[in-house]
């Protein structure tokens, strides 16, 4: 089994990580995988349909659209 932990805030290192990290540790401890996956740093929204990945190697176009520099 595999846990998936998703962490919505904006600080990477913040209150919401450290209880996510103490989850895994014991979950590890347990013999039981996880995962912590942030989604909190920049915006996500979801997939329209546009298949701008197929011209893109599988990236999605609003991803770069949003962390290319401007």
């Amino acid at each position: 089994m595999k846990v998936l932990m998703v962490n919505g805030s904006s600080k990477p290192n913040g209150c919401t990580a450290t209880a996510l990290q103490e989850i895994a540790k014991v979950l590890r401890e347990e013999g039981i995988d996880s995962e912590i996956v942030c989604l909190g740093g920049g915006p996500l929204r979801d997939c329209i349909g546009c298949l701008g990945c197929t011209k893109l190697d599988g990236q999605c176009a609003f991803c770069l659209l949003y962390t290319s520099p401007s």
